[in-house]
């Protein structure tokens, strides 16, 4: 079954990876190569972690334990706040912050007998300033998951520490057992202290609310809100008052104008005492027409009555027949009652027939009259507390943004008081006499050695300062320090390939061809990162038979490494020419012997044929297959004889005598001698030193050639393992190849053929 192939995700995860795990390596490399500043800062931190510990005032500690426990409470808490494990925190919290309260503490300064301490200075403080001294060396921790609280003080007397310990211990057992007698609310008052200061802030904030709500009237109606303002709600009620009292006088007007009609018409008044009575009210005609208010009393009763024993009646009839005593009975009771209302409706007009005409219609019209008086006068009290009303209502401004943030002030100050209330409230005791006790379960002793300074803690924390600062001073010169860490860091950023790496080659007086390790020991493992530059040279452009070779600064060893390379080819059956173009400081000329002899200075300003000249100039190196051409007498324009017709002839001829062409240049940064030569050859091949060129000049040394587009075909690393560790860079050393190794036996066997480069087999 075929797998699917790593998405894209995938590969991004692994590169990042990878990328992270190499930074670390070359951190630690960096670690590895500056080791003497890590050891430095240790070394630095350790000596002031030593002077601390030696100079430093020592310190002793002091501890107590105290177990507290509740009478009332089956698992030694009172039941409220053993039933909820916050509310049990929240007052054991509260015990642990008694210790640092100032009652406490005033009370353990008045007990603690000064006589008996050993230090002057704490002995001579006055009694005012002894409990801020105790609170600032105290300290009460909570053992986490117990109800356990352990008391410390530090002294620099043991028996000071202890001394204070148990007059702290003393007096706070003392307090809890005065305030935890009687009510809950003693112990309430008790705990009040904590949120006195929130009380007495938010007190501070009511009266500046208030302050400013009497500046505008304002009674916490905020803007947004869907109830409407105390003083529009009065606006729109006496608006609405008048109105009513409006329709009740138009009312009144109307039942006078129609009396007074009906009495010019001289009709029946009769028809108009229920207009009347509904204007006026029922009482006051019924009171009118002579009749007082028990007889209204009376009346409403008996109608009630009337209405509850038909109901009766009604409910009788479903379980009863007609003929029960109690039916009958209750139908007889109605009866009369109805007579009786009956009768009392004609009394009442028994009573109006009585009235004459004049007395029923002045009675009517003064009944009226006096109602529109009273009607008229609630209209115009109105009517002026309406526009009152008005006025105020329009007055009222916005001015409720300082308001509203003096209520959110507060609103934030009350919920802060609230945990609290409720904090007292849920931890309340209940009963009689200490519903909350105390047990010392461990008694301060004198401590043997000192708390502070440490010696373990002050050696711990001098080591991680030391090993911090040393890693991070790494960081910062790794950071600064401008040269290539590793040869995949160095191809990344140049973009061209690490076609070597060449060892420190081994120093030697001798002159020519005698000072090239190729020519000297080609089998000893130095002179393998030459026949590896070979390869990597034949794959990289096989088409390439002309190459440049040059450096970014001076002293990077490409001269060297030209020469061993040229040995290097002439060993491998190849016709190989070494050309010293270097025109100003003949490097080359120089390693080999050459000095004041003709060579391409000669050629370049000679007449006759290039072909002839450079036969002429050549010279044999003494091994075969490898001549050499000198650069000659120092000229004054070595740039103009580069760029002169003449050497790229010479370069053609060279193409049709020799297999392999090596042209030594002045380093890139120096002249533009490389460029100009760059045109001509096949391709560039540039020398780094990493423990001495920085990234910046490489880059443009190569940048450079690129932008004269010269072909590169990629850099040597040489030098690998001078003046330091090799390793911090991430260069190897190259590869301990062993060209001569024992037989089974112990005997030396046949030597590898370095010129051949092919390792023979070994003996049957």
């Amino acid at each position: 079954m075929l797998q699917e192939p790593p998405s894209t995700n995938d590969r991004a995860a692994n590169d990042s990876t990878a990328h992270v795990v190499h930074g670390l390596m070359q951190f630690l490399m960096a670690v590895r190569y500056r080791k003497n500043v890590v050891l430095l800062a240790l070394l630095v931190t350790g000596l002031a972690g030593w002077l601390y510990y030696q100079t430093a005032t020592p310190y002793y500690r002091s501890t107590a334990a105290m177990l507290v426990m509740g009478s009332a409470g089956a698992d030694g808490l009172p039941p409220s706040v053993a039933a909820d494990d916050v509310r049990q925190r929240s007052l054991m919290a509260t015990l642990q912050d008694l210790f640092t309260r100032k009652e406490v503490l005033e009370r353990a300064a008045g007990n603690l007998p000064r006589h008996e301490l050993v230090d002057f200075e704490l002995a001579r403080i006055s009694p005012e300033d002894l409990p801020d001294v105790i609170r600032a060396n105290l300290s009460a921790t909570l053992v986490r998951g117990t109800r356990i609280i352990e008391v410390s003080y530090r002294a620099k007397a043991p028996r000071d520490a202890q001394t204070v310990v148990n007059a702290v211990v003393d007096s706070y057992r003392d307090f809890l057992k005065e305030t935890s007698k009687g009510s809950a609310g003693d112990f309430s008052e008790i705990l009040d202290e904590q949120k006195r200061e929130q009380f007495k802030e938010i007190a501070r904030k009511k009266q500046q609310r208030i302050r400013m709500q009497e500046q505008m009237g304002d009674i916490g109606i905020r803007s947004g809100s869907s109830v409407v303002h105390p003083l529009v709600q009065r606006a729109v009620y006496f608006n609405e008052s008048l109105i009513d009292t409006q329709k009740k006088r138009i009312e009144l007007e109307t039942s006078l104008a129609t009396i007074q009609a009906a009495i010019r018409n001289s009709e029946n008044l009769q028809q108009h005492i229920m207009t009347v009575a509904n204007v006026v009210g029922k009482e006051i005609m019924m009171r009118s027409l002579g009749f007082d208010q028990h007889d209204s009393y009376t009346q409403s009763t008996i109608e009630r009555q009337l209405l509850d024993e038909r109901a009766a009646l009604t409910s009788m009839q479903e379980h009863l027949g007609p003929a029960h005593p109690d039916v009958i009975a209750i139908i007889d009771r109605i009866r009369l009652t109805e007579q009786y209302l009956l009768g009392h409706q004609q009394r009442v007009k028994e009573r109006v027939r009585q009235l004459q005409r004049t007395e029923l219609a002045s009675m009517l019209t003064n009944m009226v009259r006096q109602k529109l008086v009273e009607t008229r006068s609630l209209e115009e009290s109105l009517e002026e507390k309406f526009n009152t009303a008005r006025a105020e209502a329009i007055k009222l401004n916005g001015q409720l943004t300082e308001l509203e943030m003096i209520e959110h002030e507060l609103e934030g100050h009350r919920r802060l008081y609230d945990v609290l209330v409720e904090q007292i409230a849920n931890t309340s005791l209940r009963g009689k006499g200490p519903e909350i006790t105390t047990k010392v379960v461990q008694r301060p002793v004198e401590a043997a050695a000192p708390f502070s300074p440490n010696l373990r803690r002050v050696l711990v924390m001098a080591l991680s300062a030391g090993l911090a600062a040393g890693l991070a001073l790494v960081y910062v010169l790794d950071t600064l320090d401008d040269r290539f860490r590793s040869a995949e860091e160095m191809q990344q950023r140049i973009g061209v390939p690490v076609l070597a790496m060449v060892r420190q080659l081994p120093g030697s007086d001798a002159k020519g061809i005698d000072a090239l390790p190729m020519s000297v020991d080609p089998n000893s493992a130095e002179c393998e990162a030459f026949r590896t530059l070979r390869t990597a040279l034949a794959l990289a452009n096989k088409e390439a038979r002309k190459i440049v070779v040059s450096s970014a600064e001076p002293g990077d060893g490409k001269t060297t490494v030209l020469a061993n390379l040229a040995v290097c080819y002439a060993q491998s059956d190849k016709r190989a020419l070494l050309i010293d173009a270097d025109l100003r400081r003949p490097g080359l000329t120089a390693l080999m012997g050459l000095r004041g002899v003709e060579g391409l200075s000669g050629i370049m300003r000679g007449s006759t044929t290039v072909a002839a000249a450079a036969a002429e100039h050549v010279r044999p190196s003494g091994i075969p297959g490898l001549d050499i051409l000198p650069s000659g007498p120092r000229p004054a324009n070595p740039a103009e004889l580069l760029a002169n017709p003449r050497f790229a002839e010479l370069l053609a001829w060279t193409e049709t005598v020799y297999d392999q062409v090596l042209i030594d240049s002045p380093p890139a940064l120096a002249t533009s001698d490389t460029a100009v030569i760059g045109q001509l050859a096949d391709g560039a091949v540039i020398v780094v030193r990493p423990d001495k060129n920085r990234r910046r000049m490489v880059l443009r040394a190569i940048q450079s050639l690129r932008d004269l587009k010269t072909e590169l075909l990629g850099v040597v690393v040489n030098r690998i393992g001078a003046d330091g560790d090799p390793d911090y860079y991430g260069y190897s050393k190259g590869y301990d190849y062993g060209y001569q190794y024992e037989g089974e036996y112990g005997a030396e066997e046949d030597a590898v053929d370095c010129s051949s480069g092919v390792v023979p087999r070994r003996a049957a």
